[in-house]
């Protein structure tokens, strides 16, 4: 998608700081959680062929502990589902989850899973709660903003408990419980002898005498069927690595049983671009990006861009926009990427628009912005093998499934080989940013 201006940063963390209103908790609350389990179904329905087993032929005779791993992967597979769903999700800007947690009932038994989300700036950005079992749906609810009502609650409750008792307790001395049908309460030690039990369901925050989970009359049923697809869902024919120790050169060799593929190249975009120690030592791969942008669009068309070639040097190339990114020993700070471009082709008489995006919708944004023919920065936050770092995007190759999951791998040129033989996948870990630079 491109956008007609940048996204502000300050826009974007603005609304991730939304929280939950505890005044019209209570309302909101049941609001969301009808709209988490009707969402989940839809996601299903919209990127799945898969037919359902009928409640009533169920038996639940085999059920299976979900392990924790195993819940995150489905909680990832649902965050996915939301993202190529919603477009206008706040996930689309990249997120991870940076929270996990078991949730027991009153007999100590492991009821769910609790998966904190953040975004990249690690400013909290939802929730999912799956199930813990087979006989549990796998998603419970969720929430696309904001801290959760969870963690909201337990400090309304340490407050209520510290002004009763004149204590000075913490969320540490908290207990969580679930008790079924998406109800949750909270014990508190006071000391040694005395605690408070609170129904946090609601904003409500009613005491209690005792946990008591509720008997649900789904509690016999086999969700096998669909834990299997949440967990198969987003890797079923696409097999990626995504590690410390592999480069991906080939993506066709992780992807099959595809129903559409796409395989696209800028213009021109097949040349000897430089690498980092061309120039320097160090963290310099926002200013060799940079170099290499300039270096494509001076090749493509020397009559218009020939000035980009500073005194005939891609070394002084590189060091004007080295300066321009006030690049230090730690690196470039990607929010000023864009302004260097602007500046650097103002001081050689020419002119261009750059705008930061933050977000890349699992690399489909980036594949978008390159379908207009021209390169962009690409700033890679976390990546498993790069880590933190910038890049040329150039092309890339897409593969679409029947269920509408769709694996998106962005051409590079990677600052560390001349020739764009790289490729990075956009469902990898960690989150992505990208410049957009159109010359005039």
């Amino acid at each position: 998608m491109c956008f007609s201006e940048a996204i502000k940063k300050e826009d974007v963390n603005s609304l991730l700081q939304v929280r939950y209103n505890t005044e019209m908790g209570a309302f909101m609350k049941k609001i969301k959680r009808t709209i988490a389990c009707v969402m989940t179904v839809v996601l299903f329905l919209v990127n799945s062929s898969a037919v359902f087993a009928a409640q009533d032929e169920a038996t639940g005779n085999n059920v299976r502990i979900i392990s924790i791993e195993e819940a995150e992967q489905a909680a990832t597979t649902h965050i996915k589902n939301v993202m190529s769903t919603n477009e206008e999700s706040l996930w689309n800007t990249g997120v991870k989850i940076g929270v996990r947690k078991a949730i027991f009932d009153d007999k100590n038994r492991l009821e769910c899973y609790y998966f904190g989300i953040k975004d990249k700036d690690n400013n909290d950005c939802g929730y999912v709660i799956t199930g813990a079992n087979t006989s549990m749906y796998p998603i419970i609810e969720f929430a696309e903003e904001g801290e959760s009502f969870l963690n909201v609650s337990i400090e309304h409750v340490v407050e209520k408990v510290n002004d009763m008792e004149q204590a000075d307790l913490s969320s540490k001395n908290c207990k969580l419980y679930y008790m079924g049908d998406m109800n949750y309460a909270v014990e508190c030690k006071v000391d040694n002898n005395d605690s408070k039990i609170y129904d946090i369901t609601t904003s409500d925050i009613v005491e209690m005498e005792e946990v008591c989970r509720e008997e649900e009359e789904t509690q016999e049923q086999d969700y096998s069927d669909m834990w299997e697809m949440y967990l198969d869902m987003s890797t079923r024919g696409s097999n990626p690595p995504d590690n410390k120790e592999e480069f991906i050169t080939n993506p066709n060799n992780y992807e099959s049983g595809y129903q559409n593929s796409k395989y696209y190249m800028v213009d021109g975009g097949f040349i000897y671009y430089n690498v980092m120690d061309d120039f320097s030592n160090g963290n310099v791969c926002s200013p060799t990006a940079a170099t290499n942008l300039c270096k494509y669009w001076y090749l493509r068309d020397p009559s218009k861009y020939g000035d980009l070639f500073l005194n005939c040097s891609w070394n002084d190339v590189f060091w004007e926009m080295h300066n321009n990114m006030e690049t230090d020993e730690e690196g470039t700070d990607y929010h000023k990427i864009a302004d260097a471009y602007r500046l650097y082709f103002y001081d050689r008489g020419l002119s261009c628009s750059a705008y930061l995006y933050y977000g890349t919708n699992n690399g489909i944004h980036v594949a978008e912005e390159l379908d207009n023919n021209r390169p962009c920065h690409l700033s890679l936050h976390g990546h498993k093998r790069y880590g933190n770092h910038g890049v040329l995007a150039l092309g890339y190759s897409q593969f679409t499934y029947s269920n509408g999951y769709c694996s998106t791998y962005i051409r590079i040129a990677d600052g560390d080989t001349n020739y764009p033989s790289r490729y990075v996948w956009g469902h990898c870990a960690g989150t992505w940013d990208y410049t957009v630079v159109i010359p005039d």
